[in-house]
């Protein structure tokens, strides 16, 4: 199974910028959902393999992400009920300007921070893998 990350945002992406570069740039496939062409233009320059407007229910349907985040000014109500009713993530994270996950990249020298809203995996806090207690098959 390929290692899949769906980010969901409105108008802005700088608290998930690092996190999506640093995880393209691991190989992971990376999607984000955004209505806005200035956020998906700045997404498809960090690396993300597909930047998409469809509705988040239909891109956790198709994609499987195992990791989910939202931005706490994106569509957070819908997403987070795809995320529930599908079953399908084992994470989902909302952005935070501090919180128990903290995700570096240090080639940005930047850090993005989390709260984390799901977890199926039990991993412990703090983590700085969005994808801690995933195992290399995940």
């Amino acid at each position: 199974m390929v290692r899949t990350l769906l980010v969901v945002l409105a108008d802005d992406i700088s608290a998930t910028a690092a996190t999506l570069a640093l995880y393209a740039g691991r190989g992971v496939r990376t999607v984000v959902h955004s209505q806005n062409e200035e956020v998906r233009q700045r997404a498809a320059l960090l690396g993300v393999a597909h930047v998409e407007t469809a509705d988040p229910y239909d891109l956790i349907k198709t994609y499987e992400p195992q990791v989910v985040v939202c931005d706490h000014n994106g569509p957070l109500r819908e997403t987070k009920l795809a995320v529930y009713r599908t079953g399908i993530p084992d994470k989902f994270y909302l952005t935070a300007t501090e919180g128990a996950t903290v995700v570096e990249n240090g080639a940005h020298a930047a850090q993005d921070h989390y709260y984390r809203d799901l977890d199926r995996t039990n991993a412990p806090l703090p983590e700085n893998d969005l994808f801690a207690g995933l195992s290399e098959k995940d």
